[in-house]
């Protein structure tokens, strides 16, 4: 696990409440309720915040999983 992995497990860890083993790329929105659509936004917040970066609308629209979000991080760092 990179440093990255580590810092967006903390975070989705804090936001939607999970163990960080129950964290995977593989984990989706739909799949999971508690990642309602305040949950993302809180979510997307703090990424943004922790990363010191900005995802536009798009972005935002087309993150369903964790890899999703690692991806889009990914192209902003």
């Amino acid at each position: 696990m990179t440093e990255i992995d580590d810092r967006i497990a903390e975070i989705v860890s804090l936001v939607l409440l999970l163990d960080k083993d129950e964290i995977s790329d593989d984990l989706k929105r739909k799949d999971y309720e508690p990642w309602d659509s305040m949950a993302h936004l809180l979510l997307i917040s703090e990424v943004e915040s922790r990363f010191n970066i900005f995802f536009d609308d798009d972005e935002v629209v087309d993150i369903w999983t964790i890899g999703d979000l690692k991806k889009v991080l990914a192209s902003k760092l």
